[in-house]
């Protein structure tokens, strides 16, 4: 009875305390989210203002510069120039008399070629001559320049209407360039409001940096820091680009290396460009942050306060309730007694979790240390397995070297292992780049098309040699010049199509398929390519760590087919670089699919649209069982003024093609498939000849091979071959061919016989510089049966010496070893195209070297080179550079 008094008595104070501090923690927790989501819109409303402060400031520099180089150009226009020199020192007056003439700032003229002229001159060749070649008037973009110094430089760019040039038209300068010091500009753009602790990016409009400061290391490192900065931890903006889409400036927050950062984004549209300020937490708003911790504290005291006083009238309550205390002791001893077991529990469970994760970290370790050894395992054996077979075709050459029949074999399979070899060699040496961070983007304009059909004539050998069924289609391409690194997308595209090849049993199905979707950006093309095929699969444990370098999956199938595991990790490496992404769907025995997704600049480059009406085309028919491959012609023939009409069958196509005659509306050329069910392309082309009485270019659309029926169907009446997939720019220059050769041979039934076509280097007589005696000769002999004669120079001093001395016309061309003793092949380049020479500036030379990576290459054209050949020489490759050089006019 007495017990039950006594908690009577205590019920009163335990639920008042309690209630207390529930109201307290309750109202503590309120504020302290009040007071966190106040110090957010503080700070966010302060990098606002500093932010559209700074963003006034660089925008008002960069408008300054461009009313200085207008007033410079309208001075420039109305002088008269007889020579460069004259150019040259009315642009130092110019510095002089507008007081610019300082080491930051640069004024220069650049003729179509690149070649620039400033204040001291002839300058050489500027570095982004790739970016003056737009149709627009004024742009602007950051400029690596290796003509001044090296150094940073806001490129200020205007197309000049009227040329400027010299008396008779020896130079003629078609833009004018300002360049300025990026680091003068800094003043613009960084603030010293948080005691220069912030840090401030200038980015492409994708997220790619343009500049930072280099004299600190900054908190994002990567390429594209936009997309960095999406995957941040506690980012809340996961899509920067949509969200700038609506608003000009986007604050916030995020986590990065245990450190709060809050950032300000915004858009320079008109300079398609972003601002990104950035700067750690602790600076923004400090004194708002004081005063908010100062209230924290007070509450804080003030809740002590409140708990000590409520305390101290419990414990004199407890005192005159003596049978109480005794009570509430024991109870206070059971509670103790409970914790201290919850706390050894917990002390064993913690000693738990720790075993396991020691464990976790060994099972890691040990999984390292296998994959590394199984790397090496690998590595060895593929690596001796194309040795072995080098070696030991050798030996048998040495025997059978009377047997050409055998001499022939032995032979082309020595070339096959070589090219295996030097293939896992290029693999290591990529991973190894990659994880060094030293691998580069090589940017320029390209083709889309002129990708595709590379890669479809380098992977369709091989899938015809394991007679597997290959299939290229294209979907709703509006976008085909675009700037990419044409060799890196053509290294991912290939590494996709040849493990589809190995890992497909003979007689198997591939597909390419290259589709551009809907657009995020103006400027910005979005490209989807799917590599699909019905091969041996993988296994979803696989899926996981496929994008691992050195990882195999183990299975009794593909321990057989040679490869090194470093393929797809290079893939994705180079995807990330390029801001892309990879994503694998597959299936145990059922296939695997991967698709890409990448977005590339829209290149300014664009096609002629009125070809089509000037050669009086604007009707075309098209003929294919397949409904879809109509359709895609049709939507690629939108907006160049053709109609396009189509039908499935052929014997439709002939009486479509005879009633349009009749009334008087003819077809202007006729797109025929090859294998169509009933009446064939080749049938229907015949019967077409028989039905009308004119003649209307007819092309024969296929994905096979065409020569086996190609005297055939020349004979039935087809002009011309296209390949599958349809592109526009394919079909025009087919479409070229075959007006020209019309004009050349009006008869419509006659056939001429095309004479063989010559190497691009038959009757050159070539200038090669090669220290290596066993790789010259080498290379003489395959000059030699090409057509072409060579002379060896043992390094980069005799060749500049050679070049000098000869006579213009003595050589065609110049093949340049870059690693050379006395003077290396970029030295010498540079000599050559600076010398007094009349061909200095015009001669062809390609660089021939064993330095295969893209900043090589970009190296060899800065140096002056005009392409790039990859040792071991291989002559279908250094021909089809000498085409592709011959083609822009440089031969």
């Amino acid at each position: 009875m007495k017990s039950n008094q006594h908690r009577r008595k205590l019920a009163l104070p335990a639920v008042l305390i309690i209630g207390l501090l529930v109201f307290l923690l309750a109202g503590g927790s309120y504020i302290t989210n009040y007071l966190q989501q106040q110090i957010f819109v503080e700070r966010t409303a302060q990098l606002n203002e500093i932010t559209s402060q700074v963003r006034v400031n660089l925008c008002n520099a960069l408008d300054f510069h461009w009313n200085y180089l207008t007033a410079a150009v309208n001075l420039l226009k109305r002088q008269q120039f007889d020579t460069a020199e004259d150019v040259s020192a009315y642009i130092r007056e110019l510095e002089q008399v507008m007081e610019t003439e300082d080491s930051s700032s640069r004024l220069v003229l650049l003729d179509s070629q690149g070649n620039c002229c400033d204040g001291e001159g002839k300058h050489g060749v500027w570095s982004d001559i790739g970016l003056i070649s737009g149709g627009e008037e004024r742009y602007t973009f950051i400029s690596d320049s290796y003509i001044y110094d090296q150094g940073s430089y806001w490129a200020f760019v205007q197309k000049l209407e009227t040329p400027i040039q010299t008396e008779g038209g020896a130079e003629v300068y078609t833009h004018a360039v300002l360049l300025k010091d990026v680091y003068t500009l800094t003043e613009y753009y960084d603030s010293a409001a948080y005691g220069s602790q912030n840090e401030t990016y200038i980015l492409k409009s994708n997220g790619t940096r343009m500049h930072d400061d280099v004299s600190r290391e900054n908190a994002i490192q990567s390429y594209n820091v936009l997309k960095v900065l999406e995957e941040m931890e506690g980012q809340k903006c996961r899509d920067l680009r949509s969200v700038l889409k609506s608003t000009d400036t986007v604050s916030s927050s995020f986590l990065h290396n245990g450190t709060e950062y809050y950032y300000c984004l915004t858009s320079l549209a008109e300079y398609d460009t972003l601002l990104l300020f950035l700067i750690p937490a602790e600076f923004v708003a400090s004194g708002t942050v004081s005063l908010v911790n100062a209230v924290v504290r007070m509450l804080l005291i003030f809740a002590v306060m409140l708990l000590v006083l409520l305390s101290l009238a419990l414990v004199f309550f407890i005192r005159q309730q003596s049978s109480v205390r005794l009570f509430l002791q024991e109870q206070e001893n059971l509670r103790r007694q409970e914790e201290m077991n919850q706390r050894l529990e917990e002390s064993n469970a913690m000693l738990a979790r720790s075993k396991e994760t020691a464990e976790q970290a060994f099972r890691i370790a040990e999984e390292a240390n296998r994959a590394k050894s199984s790397f090496l395992s690998n590595m060895s054996h593929d690596i001796r397995t194309p040795m072995n077979a080098i070696v030991g075709f050798a030996a048998l050459l040495a025997r059978d070297v009377n047997n050409p029949d055998k001499v022939r074999e032995y032979t082309r399979k020595i070339a096959s292992s070589s090219q295996h070899l030097l293939g896992l060699i290029n693999d290591i040496l990529d991973i190894s780049k990659i994880e060094a961070g030293k691998t580069t983007l090589n940017l320029s304009d390209e083709n889309m098309v002129d990708l595709i059909e590379n890669i479809d004539s380098i992977i369709r050998p091989q899938m015809k040699a394991k007679g597997h069924t290959f299939e290229v289609y294209s979907r709703e391409l509006k976008h085909e010049h675009v700037v990419m690194d044409k060799l890196r997308l053509n290294q991912i595209l290939l590494n996709l199509l040849s493990n589809a090849v190995k890992y497909t049993p003979d007689g198997g199905c591939v597909s390419l398929t290259v589709q551009e979707l809907p657009q995020f950006a103006k400027q910005l093309a979005h490209f989807r390519f799917i590599v699909a095929d019905n091969g041996y699969g993988m296994s979803e444990e696989y899926q996981k760590k496929l994008f691992q370098a050195f990882t195999r999956e183990e299975d009794s199938v593909t321990n057989r087919i040679q490869g090194t595991g470093l393929g797809m990790a290079i893939t994705k490496s180079l995807l990330d670089l390029m801001g892309g992404n990879i994503q694998v769907e597959s299936e145990k025995g059922k296939g695997t699919t991967f698709t890409v997704d990448l977005e590339l600049h829209i290149s300014e480059h664009a096609f002629d649209q009125s070809y089509w009406q000037k050669h009086g085309i604007t009707r075309l028919l098209a003929v294919d069982d397949e409904e879809v491959i109509c359709q895609n012609i049709e939507l690629t023939m939108e907006g160049t003024g053709v109609a396009v009409e189509y039908t499935l069958d052929g014997q439709t196509a002939v009486s479509r093609i005879k009633e349009s005659e009749q009334k008087g509306c003819p077809y202007d050329i006729v797109l025929l498939d090859w294998k169509m069910p009933g009446m064939d392309g080749v049938e229907t082309a015949r019967r077409i000849r028989r039905e009308v009485p004119h003649h209307i270019p007819i092309l024969v659309l296929t994905s096979y091979d065409w020569p086996e029926i190609e005297d055939e169907a020349r004979e039935a009446g087809v002009d011309a071959f296209l390949p599958k997939p349809f592109f526009l720019t394919s079909f025009r220059q087919k479409v070229d061919d075959v007006l020209s050769r019309n004009i050349r041979n009006p008869k419509p039934n006659e056939v001429s016989a095309e004479p063989e076509e010559l190497s691009p280097l038959h009757g050159m007589h070539i200038l090669v510089a090669e220290d290596n005696e066993i790789n010259a000769e080498i290379l003489s002999e395959l000059l030699d049966m090409a057509g072409a004669s060579c002379e060896i120079c043992e390094n980069g001093q005799v060749v500049v010496d050679t070049f000098a001395n000869s006579v213009p016309g003595q050589y065609q061309m110049i093949l340049m070893d870059v690693q050379m003793p006395v003077m290396n092949g970029y030295e010498a380049t540079r000599k050559i195209r600076s010398s007094d020479h009349p061909l200095a500036g015009k001669i062809p030379i390609i660089a021939m070297t064993a330095n295969a990576f893209a900043e090589d290459i970009r190296d060899a054209l800065e140096a002056g080179m005009n392409a790039h050949a990859a040792k071991p020489i291989d002559m279908a490759v250094l021909e089809q550079t000498v085409k592709t050089v011959i083609g822009t006019g440089e031969v």
